[in-house]
């Protein structure tokens, strides 16, 4: 099994590799307009970045809101190549342990409804209506971070 690396992005060239995975998916593959994908809110987020064998494949976006109580965690996406590698729970447990550690309460996102039994897996839960964002069914989901166990995944750095 191909090794799985996630590191926060620290630099332009691997925010370029973030965006390159985001527009592939979001704007290639899923038809979603790069106006929207690229919502002005980037400056502000934290960056992880899914490396594969040293393979940039995977990437999200974590931001604070409510004054740091909720981590909002955006637009995961992973390269068809590297999917059924368990690469977006790699992400997604790394993005729950920083948020832990930085003192978020709860976890958030919008969850594509045709993959909301994936983050159903992690322990999301749903709530309130599906919705469009971006021409794509969706569904609100969270996460208490206080039931959950800090996540042991390593590799983070």
């Amino acid at each position: 099994m191909p090794q799985i690396e996630i590191v926060e992005v620290r630099s332009r060239e691997r925010l370029e590799q973030a965006f390159a995975i985001r527009r592939a998916v979001f704007v290639e593959e899923q038809g979603v307009d790069e106006a929207l994908e690229i919502d002005g809110r980037d400056a502000e987020a934290q960056h992880l970045l899914a490396l594969q064998d040293g393979d940039p494949v995977g990437t999200l976006r974590l931001r604070r809101v409510d004054r740091g109580r909720v981590a909002k965690i955006e637009r995961v996406a992973v390269l068809p190549r590297a999917r059924g590698a368990k690469v977006g729970q790699t992400l997604v447990e790394a993005a729950l342990a920083l948020s832990r550690a930085a003192g978020a309460q709860a976890a958030k996102l919008h969850a594509q409804t045709s993959v909301q039994d994936f983050y159903a897996r992690l322990g999301f839960v749903a709530f309130g209506p599906e919705f469009s964002e971006d021409g794509i069914p969706h569904v609100a989901m969270q996460l208490s971070l206080s039931e959950r166990a800090a996540w042991d995944g390593g590799g983070l750095r």
